[in-house]
């Protein structure tokens, strides 16, 4: 339970080191002016945010003893609604602004179990900029004056004794230029908690005050009464756990008396007693919030026999609100519309309130929360900039919320943080804590929001707000199985308040982490029912669950029905209007005409995304657009460009401070590099992203990027590390239950068990795989999963299964061009094997094609290649010769060792159709050398089966005795009996 500290005075920098009176001090390198807030360094000004100046200032002063973070939090926060992780966070950004280490302190230690201490020597600075005397922030190490040797005690002094005295006086000094005077016997402050005022007056249409008074009665009673306060709910104050640290509770109930007018009823009580201290009563002809929290917060202070803070004014209350009554009504209304994310009825209200005070400037405040909550970001920054205009000369306590909204509305995470801090620290209203926790969550401090979170869940457990903040923080962690967890929660606790709003946020939500965990089938039925016509979700949710519902057939392959569910989508954004679900549409709409082949309209809508990202102005999502251009113009042969979106992305996410995202950057440059061929770049950004990853925390980012390591190194044949690789991918995702990845993962395993001749286990691996994508309807992986799965079927001659698996391909109705080429080239590929050149040059043919059409350069050699084959079956040796020097050339200088290995044995075999068997020899040795590095298999049973033939008759039947038993035992059966054949004809 968090309590406020606004008794303790504004946060800025504590005790002696406070602006006021010019304190200069240098330590190490730098110089601290407390007169202008900042530190110097060597390489000038040092950037802090106002609140790690503080704590850097306290620190210094409280040298050289130990400072708890409970004593931080207390000095520089005043024990605000987040937690002590803040202080952590707080003490890591100034250790690295100053260039200190937490491992090897210069500046500042961590005492574990106790604190921070500052252990650099500091110097206070004259005027002329001399240093005038030192204080040595580490003399807790060193021997007292007494202990030392006499020869050595005369080096001491009197120097010491004169330092000591200088820094006693300066201290003494700014301690009593520092210290106000008095005000009355403030004596000893007590900690109060206003509980939930109750509506007795049976009249529904009244539930509107509870909420406000317990607001506003809550900052009375600070600013008036400088008392600690917190806001509890009923069950928080019947229970004794939940009043730790409460000297007294406020518990009232209002109702409207007749001719009497309305009354307010409240009670002082000890929590844990049934003894009522003193009870109030409040009565006036109207419901004016603002009157009523004064009256009663003076009338408590008064009670408890305090005289009221040098700086209690209650015209601070009054600005906050309304001015009128009625508007104050309406307000209120529209408060608590925005709190069940009812927008439509929010905005009404707050069209009534301005009825009679058109420009009040927190009118304008809650127009920007109504309007940002519809997605309308035009509209809500202007009303945003109305109310920062008109605020002005107002004092910045009361301009805190204001200036925290226009730093939400810039996507300014961490300003917004700092002063929703700074505003919970006054009196934590659960408003400003939710806010807070959220901008927390967007600026990556995911243990401080968690943390905030928790706290007011405890105090809160039955608010299904809080759990959707659950879920929003799970999402933005990529722990998406939290994220369901805490998104079914909050429908539940939706439901059982009949809050329809929160109830259709809630299910996004639930079909959001569905998506991301796999759980397809599931995802499509819930979207189904939300996007159904007698569905009652507000336009703003009908259009953020259709856009869901195209991602989700864009990735099952329905890529046109998933591209008229875009357009239905767009509609309703362009009618709110919402720029960021516009952004999001055309971003969804370049990924489906990629996925198409469309390429020049997917280059069309990602740049028309990337402009619409750029006015919202939200720099991680145009460095997301940035990201998927970059892969699209990548397929579309204009890699100077791709390169280009991705670094520009790498670099955004980075100056963010955002890991995860540049991770993610980076992960997707490493891919579009593998896609082309270029393994061993890829390599190397693949191991960035996944140290990013770690930085970030993102075991999800780290799995996928094993993954692709593993493939890799599978690919030149490093199996042992492959094995390895992918078996830690796996149980990352394993333990994140995340099936569809653990598919991808066997996937990845199948391939390796085929290039090391087990092909059983290839196979039971890779059907595994097919029936999870299958289950999960990701159809696409589905199919690359079935072709693979065709592939082995031809190594393995079992021809009547092929046939079976390529039938169900074609059910499939799969409009990726990529994927239909794999599947034509395993039909080709069955050809050959069948003795059809014919056929299979038609079908190496229409993959050529496809690959053309899309512009795919590295794969459009690889089905040049195949071509080859069918010209050398067709008896072309001397052209399948000359297309397989071009080619084994090619592959060489992009690095696809395994296809340069395929070209090599393909021009082995044409030299020998043409009897230049010692040239084929050499080629062959060349094949042998690259098979040392990176081994196959198959490949290497086609490299015996080739020797054979330009062997002498003992050694050729040898080499195909081992074929044909090593074809046997891993079951080539195909190639084994091409051994037999060869073996009859050599004897």
């Amino acid at each position: 339970m968090t309590i406020c500290g606004a008794c303790r005075g504004r946060p800025g920098p504590p005790g002696r080191l406070r602006a006021g009176i010019r304190v200069r001090i240098e330590f190490e390198n730098f110089q601290l002016d407390t007169e202008q807030k900042q530190v110097s360094g060597p390489d000038g000004p040092v950037i802090l945010r106002p609140q790690t100046f503080a704590v850097l200032c306290h620190l210094i002063e409280q040298a050289p003893a130990v400072v708890s973070r409970d004593q931080l939090l207390d000095a520089v926060w005043g024990h605000q609604a987040t937690s002590v992780s803040s202080v952590a966070q707080t003490i890591k950004e100034l250790r690295q602004a100053l260039g200190d280490s937490s491992s090897e302190p210069r500046l500042i230690a961590t005492r574990r179990r106790l604190g921070y201490q500052f252990i650099a020597s500091v110097r206070a600075v004259s005027d002329d900029g001399e240093a005038s005397d030192e204080h040595d922030t580490a003399a807790v190490i060193a021997p007292p004056v007494s202990e030392l040797p006499a020869d050595r005690l005369s080096r001491y002094w009197p120097w010491p004794a004169a330092a000591a005295a200088l820094v006693t006086l300066l201290v003494v000094a700014l301690w009593w230029i520092q210290t106000p005077s008095p005000v009355g016997d403030r004596g000893q402050l007590p900690t109060l908690a206003v509980a939930g005022m109750v509506n007795s007056s049976e009249d529904p249409e009244l539930n509107w005050i509870g909420p406000a008074l317990e607001t506003y009665l809550g900052h009375a009673l600070v600013e008036l009464g400088g008392f600690r306060v917190l806001a509890v709910d009923s069950a928080a104050a019947a229970s004794e756990s939940g009043m730790e640290g409460i000297d007294y509770l406020v518990e009232g109930r209002y109702l409207s008396a007749g001719v009497d007018g309305s009354r307010l009823l409240a009670s002082l009580r000890r929590p844990g007693s049934n003894e009522i201290l003193t009870s109030l009563e409040s009565g006036r002809s109207d419901w004016d919030i603002a009157s009523i929290s004064i009256d009663m917060a003076n009338a408590i202070r008064d009670r408890l026999g305090f005289a009221p803070p040098p700086e209690a004014d209650d015209a601070a209350i009054r600005a906050r609100l309304p001015r009128r009554p009625a508007s104050q009504q309406a307000y209120f209304a529209a408060v608590q519309a925005l709190e069940r994310f009812d927008t439509a009825a929010a905005l009404e209200s707050l069209d009534r309130a301005r009825e009679h005070e058109p420009d009040n400037p927190r009118l304008d405040l809650l127009s920007a929360l109504a309007h940002e909550r519809r997605g309308d970001l035009a509209t809500a920054r202007k009303f945003s900039e109305r109310a920062m205009a008109a605020t002005r000369l107002w004092p910045r306590r009361d301009r805190l919320d204001i200036e925290a909204t226009a730093a939400m509305l810039a996507f300014d995470w961490q300003r917004a943080a700092d002063r929703l801090q700074a505003l919970t620290q006054f009196f934590p209203d659960p408003g400003s804590s939710r806010r807070l926790v959220r901008a927390l969550s967007q600026s990556g401090r995911f243990d401080a929001a968690t943390e905030a979170l928790q706290s007011l869940r405890l105090k809160q457990p039955e608010d299904p707000r809080l759990a959707l903040l659950d879920a929003e923080l799970a999402a933005l962690q990529k722990q998406h199985d939290q994220q369901l967890e805490a998104a079914r929660e909050a429908a539940e606790l939706a439901t059982n308040q009949s809050t329809p709003a929160l109830l259709a946020t809630a299910q996004l939500s639930q079909s959001e982490a569905l998506i991301e965990l796999g759980e397809w089938s599931a995802a499509r039925e819930r979207l189904a029912r939300l996007t159904a016509g007698d569905s009652d979700l507000s336009d703003s949710d009908h259009a953020r669950a259709l856009l869901q519902l195209a991602r989700l057939e864009f990735l099952q392959g329905d890529l046109e029905p998933a591209l008229q569910t875009v357009d239905l989508a767009e509609q309703l954004f362009e009618a709110i209007p919402h720029p960021v679900g516009l952004a999001e549409s055309a971003l969804l709409r370049g990924s489906i005409h990629e996925r198409a082949g469309r390429l020049n309209d997917s280059i069309g809508a990602l740049a028309q995304a990337l402009t619409r990202f750029e006015t919202v102005a939200d720099p991680r999502r145009v460095a997301r657009a940035h990201v998927q251009f970059g892969n699209t113009l990548m397929r579309a042969n204009r890699p100077d460009e791709a390169i280009d979106h991705l670094h520009q992305a790498a670099r955004s996410f980075r100056s963010l401070g955002d890991r995860q995202g540049e991770g993610a950057a980076l992960i997707n440059h490493a891919t579009l590099l593998a896609r082309s061929g270029r393994l061993p770049d890829a390599e190397p950004i693949f191991q960035r992203a996944l140290e990013a990853f770690e930085d970030a925390g993102d075991l999800r980012g780290q799995a996928m990027a094993l993954g692709n390591l593993a493939a890799i190194a599978g690919d030149r044949r490093d199996m042992t590390r492959s094995i390895e690789l992918a078996e830690e991918s796996l149980g990352i995702f394993e333990m994140l239950g995340a099936r569809t990845d653990i598919a991808r993962v066997s996937y990845n395993l199948a391939l390796i068990h085929r290039r090391q001749g087990e092909l059983l286990s290839a196979e039971r691996r890779i059907r595994q795989a097919g029936e999870a994508f299958a289950e999960q309807g990701a159809v696409l992986m589905q199919m690359r999963a079935l072709t693979t799965l065709g592939a082995i079927l031809v190594g393995m001659g079992r021809f009547e299964e092929l046939e079976a698996v390529m039938q169900t391909i074609e059910t499939l109705d799969i409009e990726d061009p990529a994927e239909t080429a794999v599947a034509h080239i395993v039909r080709g590929e069955h050809a050959l094997i069948e003795g059809d050149p014919e056929g299979a040059r038609n079908e190496f043919q229409r993959a050529h094609d496809l690959m053309t059409g899309i512009n795919a350069e590295n794969h459009m050699l690889v089905t040049e290649m195949h071509l080859a084959r069918a010209d050398l079956a067709h008896g072309q040796a001397v052209a399948a010769e000359q297309t397989a020097r071009r080619l084994a050339f090619a592959f060489g200088e992009i690095r696809m060792v395994n296809r340069q290995i395929d070209t090599l044995l393909l021009l082995a075999e044409a030299l020998i159709e043409q009897d230049r068997h010692d040239d084929a020899a050499g080629v062959l040795g060349q094949a042998d050398e690259l098979l040392v590095g990176s081994p196959d298999a198959e490949q290497t049973l086609r490299l015996g089966l080739l020797r054979s033939r330009v062997a002498p008759p003992e050694l050729a039947r040898e080499r195909l005795a081992w074929v044909e038993e090593t074809a046997s035992r891993q079951g080539f059966l195909p190639l084994m009996q091409r051994a037999r054949g060869l073996l009859t004809k050599v004897d």
